[in-house]
């Protein structure tokens, strides 16, 4: 009796056909896993956003301040718990940062007592990357929150002396205390918060301070880098980072927050509360590059309060 099967010729070239659909198909897949982790980011965005203008509602239109613990760096604040992230005695535990003043308002993604972070506060793109108590979007704080502990009753002296040559728009005292709606020149096109560390800062940073470009803490998780970042030629190292780097999670480096530093696309909310992506070297200093892409910025140029002006 003959039987029919297939021979192994006709086994091998099926094999291939799969192989090559697989090959077409998985790089789609791929993206449109990316596109649905970007939409829900763009998602959370909005709803933060929403949560600060409930918050200046009720709070004289006056933007959240970026900590409420502003004199935990000057005195002696008794520390609540044992999570280091949500409390190290300083303005910096999440205890006392935007989040955990915004939370009433949106009510999702933070636990009392607990550095962790998810839902609404955890970046989709970007959570996969480290611990829960890494802080997963960045607020424009030098000009919407206050600028450093410059509204503590225990503000050092150098609040009232930056000089413009060095802080440029951000010499004003003004930028001590959160901004009123009323005084931003251009909200629609000033950044508010963005994927990123917590805390993100302008081009004046790099420029006039001579800062890091890791501390700039926009990430671009949209379109992952190769970790490589330079700031005024030299190459940024977690080794150099993390040098004298506190005890708290948030503090460390890492080789992921390199290769999100160096993205090239960022998820964005703007001060009229509307968000998009955009390609993460127009927020970066012309002083800052990767392998990829070079900042576009010479000024402050979407940061500060009356650059438009």
């Amino acid at each position: 009796m003959k039987r029919n099967a297939f021979t192994l010729i006709e086994l091998l070239v099926v094999i291939a056909i799969i192989a090559i659909l697989a090959a077409i198909l998985f790089p789609v897949f791929a993206q449109a896993k990316v596109a649905a982790k970007q939409t829900a980011d763009i998602n959370n965005l909005k709803n933060i956003n929403m949560g600060n203008q409930i918050y200046m509602n009720d709070n004289d239109d006056m933007w959240v301040p970026w900590s409420s613990g502003k004199d935990c760096n000057y005195v002696t604040c008794a520390k609540e718990g044992t999570d280091i992230n949500w409390d190290d005695g300083s303005m910096f535990g999440l205890r006392y940062m935007y989040p955990n003043m915004l939370n009433p308002y949106i009510k999702s993604g933070l636990k009392d007592k607990s550095g962790e972070m998810k839902d609404i506060w955890a970046s989709p793109l970007s959570k996969g990357f480290f611990k829960n108590s890494k802080y997963l979007y960045a607020y424009n704080y030098y000009t919407l929150g206050g600028y450093s502990a410059c509204s503590s009753p225990y503000a050092p002296a150098s609040c009232q002396t930056r000089a413009a040559s060095k802080y440029q728009e951000f010499a004003d005292a003004s930028y001590n205390t959160p901004a009123s709606s009323s005084v931003l020149a251009n909200p629609a096109q000033t950044l508010a918060f963005a994927d990123g560390n917590i805390l993100c800062r302008p081009p004046m940073y790099i420029t006039g301070i001579g800062g890091s470009a890791a501390f700039v803490a926009i990430w671009g998780p949209a379109d992952l880098g190769d970790g490589k970042l330079y700031t005024n030629g030299t190459l940024e190292t977690v080794a150099n980072l993390n040098a004298g780097a506190g005890p708290a999670d948030r503090d460390h480096f890492t080789n992921d927050d390199l290769r999100l530093l160096t993205g090239a696309k960022t998820v964005v909310s703007y001060a009229d509360s509307h968000v998009k992506v955009v390609a993460t070297n127009t927020l970066y200093s012309n002083k800052v590059n990767t392998g990829r892409w070079r900042g576009a910025l010479t000024n402050n140029q979407g940061w500060s309060r009356d650059w438009g002006q």
